[in-house]
């Protein structure tokens, strides 16, 4: 990935507390949970990241999904972040865990990388990523359907993670590969919520089960959380005779940020200003990307006046 440098202050006589966060997506799905932490560190400088030409990256191979996601951070970190959350749930599904493990010590030992996987995993099964091994969840049954891209149902990720963590909650997956492209493509309520509630239908029939538990496992999905509300009062309310949690991965992974840098105040940003400011860089045309994102402001950025300007990352 070519690099491209922005304006900030000299990184020799600033602390790491003045980096800002780097957040990544293989398109535009990321914008949410980019929001969400924007609401909970308004304070921070971030620095979002959409791969926009080379996307959809479900359709790649996992070794080209890997190099593509370390491209990517490489690109942030030579941005100045010491930080970058995968927001992208096919790269924090293939290609975290061994960037974590083998690329980072060597590469970049002092910095750091976060997916939106571990946030919902260890929401749903109730146990911390690293230490679950001592304390496994025995008690803890139950369904929970997971909604998400192909590429995620297919590395079985989700499924393995919580089956480790909760081996008695039964855990069902559909993939969606319709509603992003319906989605980025503006096609309208009328066609999304019937979309989705043929997934829902869909995820009911084939497994013969009834999920406690829903979980959005795409970053896109929470534009659509209302149409997965009423599909689910619909299908599964009528069944079960109550309403289904559905779980969304911005809010909750902003909690887990918030959780984490408690945990490591040595990546954490000082409040030095009032508000802080954002920064886009897409590999596509950033006209392009610009108006297909635009869904994402009237949906997720409705009060905040940080409209995107994006920058080709050349």
């Amino acid at each position: 990935m070519p690099k491209a440098k922005i304006s900030r202050p000299d990184q020799s006589d600033t602390p790491n507390q003045s980096c800002p966060i780097g957040v990544f997506d293989s398109g535009s799905g990321g914008l949410t949970v980019l929001h969400a932490l924007q609401v909970a560190f308004p304070t921070n400088d971030f620095i979002y990241f959409g791969d926009h030409q080379r996307a959809p990256y479900g359709e790649k191979t996992g070794p080209e999904v890997y190099e593509m996601t370390r491209q990517a951070v490489q690109f942030l970190f030579d941005q100045g972040c010491n930080l970058v959350v995968l927001a992208c749930n096919t790269a924090s599904a293939i290609a975290l865990r061994k960037l974590q493990q083998e690329w980072l010590p060597s590469y970049a030992p002092d910095k750091r990388i976060l997916g939106v996987l571990v946030p919902m995993v260890e929401t749903i099964t109730d146990r911390p990523w690293i230490k679950w091994e001592q304390h496994p969840q025995q008690y803890l049954q139950g369904t929970v359907g997971i909604f998400a891209t192909e590429a995620t149902v297919k590395s079985k990720t989700y499924l393995v993670e919580i089956g480790k963590r909760a081996p008695q909650l039964d855990v069902i997956q559909q993939a969606c590969p319709e509603l992003v492209p319906a989605l980025e493509a503006k096609k309208g309520t009328v066609t999304t919520d019937a979309l989705v509630e043929c997934y829902v239908s869909q995820l009911v029939e084939e497994n013969n089960k009834i999920p406690n538990w829903i979980m959005l496992g795409c970053t896109h999905y929470p534009l659509l959380k209302e149409a997965f509300e009423k599909a689910a009062a619909k299908i599964i309310g009528n069944i079960m005779g109550q309403g289904v949690p559905i779980l969304c991965q911005p809010s909750i992974c902003a909690d887990s940020l918030k959780d984490y840098l408690n945990r490591h105040p040595e990546l954490a940003t000082e409040a030095t200003k009032q508000q802080g400011k954002t920064v886009y860089f897409t590999s596509g045309d950033p006209d392009y990307v610009e108006k297909t994102t635009a869904i994402f402001r009237s949906h997720t950025l409705s009060g905040n006046n940080n409209q995107a300007l994006w920058i080709k990352a050349l």
